[in-house]
């Protein structure tokens, strides 16, 4: 049965989880005249590449505009914002438009407007979304939100270490392995972390499914308990020596700083990377490189952080609320929006995959049409607070790491990870 959250039980583990961590629409709305003005406050998380705040204050300028709308954005960091939408929903006031990440639509679904006009709108236009956006943003048979965007949680590799040990553009997870072996004979080892932090569980839940395994099923009930799940944790265990040990504590830098400071050799991590490395270290970024989603026996499955925007059911002004939505969907404004990200910024439907941002910097190309693989923390399972509190628990981290450094055997890992999903509230 789908977890829904009222507004108090939403406070509580907003609580928790900020602590750990031309469509075709024209005329679904209506239309003001220029001179009767109205206003509208956006709340924004602050991107990584500010250019694309910028975009999108252009934008919501423009839309003012051309609609008689004031509208005021505003940009907070990422930890900031759980506390801001707890603060929102405990007043019932505040931003018209509020952004949302992850399984935040889901945490929300009964403080948000329903969207469903606009998201099946640009799908009868352009075609489907890909899977992870009804994932985050269709609850319960209606769209809560419009998405956005993800920062995908891809490969980056050091080139020039992997063709010194006859190595090239890694594809699979078999590959990593492979190349993981001679790249510690020459002391350039690779890395993720496998640890309490968010880049954990990106960098491990992937190999999960990669490997056919899952922590829960579609209907809430452990399965964490499989032949796939030691599959995939033999393969770790195999990975782990040819690793540095540091790994087991690395936070979310951990990985940065072990690519920029020129020892390691490939880590999983969004772009973020190369583009810190590109200003001060050209030189660095230069012998850097990216690939997407990583084959496994399974499959190839990605993850990362996706973003969408949503409409408080409290706005004082829904309708232009939706319109701006609208609005910046309209293909030139999402072309500029992803044009000013350069490349960090990956869409949240196909129509976009082949915007030339990508191909413009050959670094790029190797993640185009990584969102196609990419599914929410948790998948299969149910997107609701039991997957959040799994995240913020670091339940599938723990697990492998009690396996890699001796204190428990595969199969009562396995066991643990399936007690700590019950008393989050699995089945």
């Amino acid at each position: 049965m789908p977890v829904r959250l009222t507004r108090r039980t939403f406070l509580k583990t907003v609580g928790a989880a900020g602590a750990a961590y031309g469509l075709g629409l024209a005329g679904r709305f209506p239309q003001i005249a220029v001179g009767q003005e109205r206003e509208l406050s956006v709340l924004m998380y602050s991107s990584f590449v500010p250019a694309n705040d910028q975009e999108l204050r252009r934008q919501a300028a423009e839309f003012g505009r051309k609609n008689g709308v004031k509208v005021t954005m505003d940009f907070i960091s990422i930890p900031e914002m759980a506390a801001k939408q707890a603060a929102e929903v405990q007043s019932q006031r505040g931003h018209d438009v509020i952004a949302l990440e992850n399984l935040q639509t889901a945490l929300l679904q009964e403080q948000l407007e329903d969207v469903t006009d606009i998201c099946t709108g640009i799908a009868k236009k352009w075609g489907p979304w890909h899977p992870v956006a009804s994932q985050a943003c269709f609850v319960n048979g209606r769209w809560l939100a419009v998405p956005r965007n993800t920062v995908a949680f891809h490969g980056t590799y050091r080139e020039d270490y992997f063709a010194q040990v006859g190595e090239r553009f890694p594809a699979s997870w078999n590959d990593i392995l492979r190349a993981a072996k001679k790249l510690r004979a020459i002391e350039h080892p690779v890395g993720f972390a496998i640890s309490s932090c968010g880049d954990s569980n990106n960098s491990l839940q992937p190999l999960l499914w990669a490997f056919g395994a899952k922590a829960v099923t579609p209907q809430g009930e452990v399965a964490i308990e499989s032949p796939e799940t030691e599959a995939a944790i033999a393969y770790v265990q195999e990975l782990f020596p040819l690793m540095d040990r540091e790994v087991l504590a690395w936070d979310n830098a951990g990985n940065n700083r072990f690519i920029l400071s020129g020892r390691g050799s490939w880590t999983l991590n969004p772009v973020s990377v190369y583009m810190s490395a590109k200003g001060p270290t050209p030189d660095l970024a230069a012998r850097l490189n990216h690939h997407g989603a990583l084959l496994g026996p399974k499959g190839r499955f990605g993850i990362g952080d996706f973003y969408s925007f949503g409409v408080w059911k409290f706005a004082r002004n829904k309708g232009a609320a939706k319109e701006l939505l609208q609005y910046f969907y309209e293909e030139a404004n999402m072309n500029a929006f992803i044009e000013s990200g350069g490349g960090f910024n990956l869409p949240a439907h196909p129509k976009f995959d082949r915007h030339p941002v990508w191909r413009r910097d050959p670094k790029l190309e190797g993640i185009i049409g990584y969102t196609k693989w990419q599914r929410l923390t948790g998948w299969p399972g149910p997107a609701d607070r039991r997957a959040q509190a799994m995240w913020t628990t670091f339940v599938i981290p723990n697990m492998f790491a009690q396996v890699v450094t001796g204190k428990l055997t595969p199969k009562v890992a396995m066991n643990w990870a399936a007690r700590q999903l019950r008393e989050i509230g699995y089945s």
